[in-house]
């Protein structure tokens, strides 16, 4: 919602410091920028594949050996087990400890070449050509009349997500976001966007959002900025 990025490697180290664990829901951030798991200090990472160019319904957990072995499996099944008695039975190792019955095969093959795609045009580019667009976004979407923007502009954190979300001035967002979708075949998301706590600490009940990544361009969101303020002046004109 925000765009910020997270200093997790020092929420890593104040949760250690109070004896807590530490598990890090990475799905906004494996897609757009370079993650190395040991540098963060977390002890578990999870992210999804559709969110990185990869097919839906299947993602990843990362985590430390020592805590997955401690673990105890959370569904049972073929592979998943090393001995069975009648009265109990004994899990295999680690991952197979957790990938019980017949997994998404087809699924992981796909995410494993987004993975390939991605690392192959390099984190450090996507990441660079992200914070062009960024750039650009947040300043078309700043001209238009009566919007409040959230978030930290890219001045103040150059490494912020490529997404802007904002209120405009007698609009709700799920019109703005219907119209400028079934008029001009712009997708962009409005509501909670799952973090209704944060609206309410912002003191809004929604709010729209719109999004680059790397294989956009600026001509993209000039028909995007172009769409969402003429579709804001014609819902001004019913309030």
């Amino acid at each position: 919602v925000l765009g910020c990025v997270n200093p997790i490697q020092d929420i890593a180290r104040r949760a250690h410091s109070l004896g807590a664990k530490l598990l890090v829901d990475a799905c906004q951030s494996v897609p757009h920028m370079r993650v190395d798991v040991q540098q963060l200090g977390a002890d578990w990472l999870v992210a999804s594949g559709h969110k990185m160019c990869g097919p839906t319904g299947v993602g990843f957990l990362w985590g430390r050996a020592e805590l997955l072995r401690a673990m105890p499996p959370f569904l049972g099944g073929g592979e998943m087990i090393d001995e069975v008695h009648l009265d109990h039975f004994t899990t295999a190792d680690i991952p197979h400890k957790f990938e019980a019955g017949t997994p998404a095969f087809a699924e992981a093959a796909a995410l494993g070449a987004a993975c390939d795609y991605l690392s192959g045009l390099g984190m450090d580019n996507i990441q660079a050509r992200e914070h062009e667009l960024t750039e650009y976004l947040w300043r078309r979407l700043s001209e238009i009349p009566g919007i409040t923007m959230y978030g930290p502009t890219p001045a103040q954190c150059p490494d912020r997500a490529a997404l802007c979300s904002f209120n405009i001035e007698g609009c709700h967002p799920n019109d703005l976001a219907t119209l400028v979708d079934q008029e001009h075949g712009i997708a962009m998301r409005a509501g909670h966007h799952c973090t209704q706590p944060l609206h309410r600490e912002l003191g809004i009940t929604f709010s729209a959002r719109l999004s680059a990544y790397f294989y956009n361009t600026v001509e993209e969101i000039d028909t995007a900025v172009a769409a969402i303020k003429d579709t804001a002046e014609l819902l001004k004109g019913f309030a």
